[in-house]
């Protein structure tokens, strides 16, 4: 706790006046500031560089990154700033077909499932760039620094294959606030809850000289143990100097630093347990009685992103998007178990570009984009029993990819339509088979209130094995009333091999199909808001919950002359029955809980959060052996200072 409050005195000393926000969406479709998700057609930016009156201004603007496509479905900002979330895997549950494989203690690398696909299936990108690591084609969600997300996209289903290194059927793209204001810009976050879980987040902006702006943000998040081997300490901070060269050219640097440091436990030992347990499904969930299957296996992550990017526009009705990137990732897995010390490093360098470029000309655009990687891993694992290496092997891998794509569109009826055809090819390395994916999609807005999207692909995977992505979907909004509906129907091989750390071994999975339907449906009535998120998989087997409902009733209004925007209410999970893959005939029985849940905003300058999380206390897991939080407490504030 010391750690979190010197570092909140440390950024309240260096803090100055501020002003107003980052990226607003435009064109958004939804009128509730609470709506879950919304399908935008741009970004822009709201603080453009003003300066003293003259006898000629400056007019000098910044140019601002976009999302991937215009068809992509948008959780903003204020979705963000409304929710009592703990980390950015949590964003994502607002999206309808989304699931979240929770391994209960705080930290851990839940495997998220958007689409019906998770780990080594999903590209997640940042600002464009692929985020994965490039060993295990997966990417723990805790690492993403959540406060410096501006929004998320996630692409439709048809084009997921179109971004990233590998032709993964999905693609989230978390895209970063960037942003200048006439005066310096400050933000603080800090929540707490039980056992000492905390976290602090500092941001400050400002511009360093006229055509110069300098942003640094650190964030810290720690929990104490309950079972045995479940402590968290994270450390992330980033620096981005961004330049304006001209209203046609902005030029960025940045790095990205991380340092994780992680028990994982494996999990309760429920064989050990039945021999010392009269009642163990009771025991289970007591963090003094269940041994744990790793009491000593610890994880520690590092990081250091390097990234350049340019931003142009160099033609009418044309942008340019260029980022040249390194990244350096470690992870060192340690384990000690009866006289055995397990040592395994992974250490993964890449190098790369990509290039991302668009331009309309009068009814038609054409959007090319490519990029160009040079990976390098190294895989140490090392067994010592006694003093004495009993197992030793060091594996490296040098892998050059190359990808190229494109999206041509054809707009009708005042762009009212669009039809899209798009394809990519993808070159992983001499000794590798180059893979190729192509589709189309159409899309037809009705005065604006009423979305309709049809889309299909086809394209080989990662391992150049066939598969193909099928999207239909319809979204209304009008008024009070949000509906966003969606079916897809996905063919992937979704072979798993072992991930480098988890839980335990995936077994493979050679093939499926998944099926599913997903709906979010928001309402509001005089200052009631009413909230529900569906998601329904028709073969789900042995990966996703048949059914998974998530439902809110608040009251949502304007109270003390317009001063305070509160939401506060009620909010029910329900998750249903699960056939376990990770042990054959385990199955996970539904499960629910009901939270309390509160966020006010002051004068739109500050924003206290209350969460009365697990109300009546159940006991279940979704992940077996996990034990998810039981009743539990937390409260926070985050304050956008002197302003």
């Amino acid at each position: 706790m010391l750690k979190q409050l010197s570092a909140l005195i440390l950024f309240s000393a260096l803090s100055y006046p501020q002003s107003g926000d980052s990226l607003t969406i435009q064109n958004i479709q939804t009128q509730l500031d609470t709506s879950i998700t919304s399908v935008v057609d741009t970004i822009s930016v709201t603080d453009t560089t003003k300066t003293t009156e003259s006898a000629q201004k400056d007019t000098l603007a910044p140019i601002q990154g976009e999302p991937l496509t215009d068809v992509s479905t948008i959780i903003n900002k204020r979705t963000f700033l409304f929710d009592n979330y703990r980390y950015t895997g949590d964003l994502l549950r607002s999206f309808s077909l989304n699931f979240i494989k929770d391994l209960g203690f705080i930290g851990y690398p839940n495997e998220s499932f958007i689409y019906g696909v998770g780990n080594n299936a999903i590209s997640y990108l940042q600002d464009g760039v692929l985020m994965n690591n490039r060993y295990t084609n997966s990417l723990d969600l805790n690492l993403v620094q959540s406060e410096d997300l501006d929004s998320i996209e996630i692409v439709p289903s048809p084009r997921g294959f179109l971004y990233g290194s590998y032709n993964n059927p999905v693609t989230v793209n978390f895209i970063t606030r960037d942003f200048i204001s006439t005066e310096p810009y400050s933000r603080i976050k800090y929540y707490e809850g039980p056992n000492g879980e905390a976290m602090i987040d500092g941001k400050f902006s400002a511009r360093v000289a006229k055509r110069w702006n300098l942003a640094f943000q650190l964030t810290n998040r720690s929990k104490d143990e309950t079972f045995v081997n479940t402590g968290l300490s994270l450390w992330q901070a980033n620096t981005k100097l961004k330049y304006f060269l001209s209203n046609s050219i902005n030029i960025s640097a940045s790095y990205y630093y991380v340092r994780k440091k992680q028990g994982l436990n494996g999990g309760v030992d429920l064989d050990s347990l039945n021999k010392i347990s009269s009642d163990p499904n009771k025991d289970l969930y007591n963090p003094f009685i269940a041994p744990v299957i790793n009491p000593n296996q610890k994880l520690g992550v590092t990081q250091h992103n390097f990234g350049l990017r340019t931003l142009a526009k160099p033609f009418d009705n044309s942008k340019l998007d260029l980022s040249l990137y390194y990244r350096y990732g470690l992870d060192e897995l340690r384990d000690f178990q009866d006289s055995i010390y397990i040592n395994r490093d992974l250490e993964e360098k890449v190098l790369g570009a990509n290039l991302d470029y668009f331009q309309r000309i009068n009814s038609v655009s054409l959007r090319l984009f490519s990029s160009y990687e040079s990976n390098s891993y190294q895989d140490k694992n090392q067994n010592i029993f006694n003093g004495i290496t009993t197992y030793e092997n060091n594996e490296n891998l040098d892998v050059d990819i190359f990808n190229i794509g494109g999206i041509f569109s054809f707009y009708l009826f005042d762009d009212n339509f669009k039809a899209s055809v798009f394809f990519k090819h993808n070159s992983p390395g001499k000794n590798y088979t180059s893979r190729t994916g192509k589709g189309i999609d159409l899309n037809y807005s009705l005065l604006n209130k009423l979305k309709f999207y049809l889309g299909i692909s086809s394209y080989e995977n990662y391992n150049s094995q066939d598969a193909r992505s099928f999207e239909a979907g319809a979204m209304f909004n009008y008024y009070k009333l949000f509906i966003d509906f969606k079916y897809f129907d996905t063919d992937y091989n979704l072979y798993k091999p072992e991930i480098f750390y988890g839980p335990r071994t995936l077994e493979v999975i050679p093939t499926t199909n998944v099926k599913g339907l997903g709906l979010v449906l928001n309402y509001k009535f005089w200052m009631l808001l009413v909230e529900t998120n569906t998601s329904y998989y028709f073969n789900h087997s042995r990966i996703i919950p048949e059914w998974q409902f998530v439902g809110g009733l608040y009251v949502n209004d304007l109270f003390f002359d317009d001063n305070l925007d509160l939401k506060a209410g009620l909010k029910f999970y329900y998750t249903g029955k699960i056939n376990s893959y990770w042990q054959v005939g385990t199955n996970i029985e539904p499960t629910n809980k009901l939270d309390f849940t509160l966020a006010g905003e002051i004068k739109k300058v500050a924003i206290f959060y209350f969460i009365w999380e697990n109300l009546f206390g159940n006991q279940y897991y979704i992940t077996p052996y996990y034990p998810m939080p039981e009743r539990n407490i937390r409260f926070g504030l985050a304050w956008e200072l002197f302003n």
